[in-house]
């Protein structure tokens, strides 16, 4: 990784200019190894600039860099690691070097919920009821640790047994907002908190546009829940319509100035947000859309409610089935927790359940956990 570190670090270099070189020489060892000729063969890279990457011909800073990074328990996240999310390298500028403490999944990318810091009631109820649906169709929910909307949406996403990814505008070795501090801490335990900072850098202003823009490229989808005309969830809004995902924004009162933001979304195209199934999209690796599969797998088994409910199970349990019974012998879990168990295929998981519950198997619970009957 230290070769990694090196790269991120040049002076003069970006990451357009980054990926360029990693797209010629492939690795960032082979970077470091080429020579000042090699170096002006690609595109963009003049002597002054050669000259500059060869002079940098030192690992000192990334080996001081490890060892601090491992004294805070932080992790690395390269461009190059089938972790990072093919979406979230659509933009030019994603960093190639990314630092994270907690858990990062395969297909990380999710539904991105962002607004003001001072939200009224009505910005934390819809962030707070899309976080929890997300969790419960177990889709990531992406944010950025702040006061107000930030906190409510991660914050009710970890309570409904969800995964949730925080994106910082400072390092990880500090705590930023210090409220925030437990919340960090439950998100490292049940999600991850990223950053492309190193680790003791402090918050300042110019770093969360930086920060907003690695929030919206993570998402497929973004919710603005609540947004003044001066609030940085603008700023992600805007990222993300360059981008091409779709910003979905709820109708506000015109006289509240916490809606003006919104309500300015709106009026420049934003799609219109009433209710939460609007978030489901489609899981890219799969090509499946997860969500509206399983809506529409429920209205074909609603069909036979009548005939399934009230009427004693006269069938042998598949193996899937036998095996979500069995997991739930403990105790309750989230949809999550029970496809991070079994294994089954999400789209699967989601029709076992649905017909499970149907024929008196198990129950839907509170903060879209499941048990048995």
């Amino acid at each position: 990784m230290e070769y990694w570190i090196w790269l991120s670090l040049l002076k003069g270099i970006g990451p357009i200019t980054q990926k360029r070189l990693l797209q010629h020489f492939k690795t960032p060892t082979c970077i470091y190894e080429s020579s000042e000729e090699e170096l002006l063969s690609i595109a963009g890279i003049g002597p002054i600039l050669a000259q500059s990457i060869r002079e940098a011909h030192t690992l000192d800073g990334s080996f001081s860099i490890l060892k601090e990074l491992h004294k805070e328990g932080i992790k690395i996240l390269s461009y190059g690691d089938p972790l990072y999310p093919d979406i979230a390298k659509e933009t030019a500028d994603a960093p190639i070097v990314l630092y994270y403490k907690g858990i990062l999944r395969e297909n990380s990318a999710g539904v991105g919920i962002v607004g003001s810091r001072r939200c009224t009631g009505y910005g934390k109820q819809i962030a707070v009821e899309a976080a929890q649906y997300l969790a419960q169709h177990g889709i990531p929910v992406i944010s950025g640790l702040a006061k107000g909307i930030d906190g409510y949406a991660q914050t009710a996403c970890l309570k409904a047994g969800g995964y949730t990814i925080a994106f910082l505008g400072n390092g990880l070795a500090v705590n930023y907002p210090k409220e925030h501090a437990a919340l960090q801490a439950g998100i490292e335990e049940n999600g991850a908190v990223i950053s492309e900072f190193l680790p003791a850098t402090k918050a300042r202003p110019e770093h969360f546009p930086r920060r907003n823009a690695l929030i919206s490229s993570w998402s497929q989808k973004l919710l603005v829940a609540e947004a003044s005309m001066k609030s940085g969830a603008l700023i992600t809004a805007e990222l993300s319509k360059a981008l091409g995902r779709e910003v979905l924004v709820p109708p506000h009162e015109i006289y509240s100035l916490n809606g003006k933001g919104t309500n300015g979304l709106l009026r420049e195209g934003a799609t219109l947000y009433l209710e939460p199934s609007q978030l489901l999209f489609n899981d890219y690796s799969t090509g499946n859309n997860l969500g509206f599969y399983f809506l529409d797998h429920l209205e074909i088994i609603k069909k036979n409610e009548n005939i399934i409910k009230g009427h004693p199970l006269n069938r042998d349990l598949t193996l899937a089935e036998k095996q979500i019974k069995t997991i739930l012998m403990d105790s309750d879990k989230t949809i999550q927790e029970i496809g991070n168990l079994s294994g089954i295929n999400q789209v699967k998981l989601m029709e076992h359940l649905s017909i499970m519950e149907l024929e008196g198997l198990i129950e839907s619970l509170a903060g879209g956990r499941f048990g048995l009957r």
